[in-house]
């Protein structure tokens, strides 16, 4: 064997080696900036957060480009406790996916909120144009 073919692969092992160690050495410090994001934006909140894990393969994976996804726990200024898939790069910041809440106040739920608000503007308009006859019948009793 030819003394310089055992130079050129070591030579070439060496650049996978560094390429691989290079490659690892991103992913973890974009794991630890991600973290840092995730924690910076729920605390922002008044949020605690509890823990974060790294889930390559949660929902919505397949059409992720450069995100990374995390399982995120975390208690709200509320108490409330949540669980969510969260996507997050560098550039694109986080997107909280599939929350689902527990612990005191968890049983409050937005959906039935916004039907409220509808049968109270409804009653409302009821009682503002009943409020308005009258009002004209005072009118028209003065005259």
């Amino acid at each position: 064997m030819d003394p310089e073919q055992i130079v050129n692969q070591g030579d070439m092992w060496f650049w996978i080696i560094g390429a691989v160690a290079l490659f690892i050495g991103i992913r973890i410090v974009a794991g630890i900036l991600d973290k840092q994001r995730i924690e910076s934006e729920i605390s922002g909140k008044g949020g605690q957060v509890e823990s974060i894990r790294w889930t390559p393969f949660a929902k919505g994976w397949l059409g992720s480009k450069n995100e990374r996804l995390y399982e995120v726990k975390w208690t709200d200024s509320s108490e409330v406790q949540h669980r969510a898939t969260v996507k997050t790069a560098m550039l694109a910041g986080n997107y909280f996916a599939d929350s689902v809440t527990s612990g005191k106040g968890a049983d409050h739920d937005s959906r039935h909120e916004g039907a409220d608000l509808l049968a109270e503007n409804q009653r409302l308009k009821r009682e503002n144009e009943q409020l308005r006859r009258e009002v004209e019948q005072l009118r028209k009793d003065r005259i």
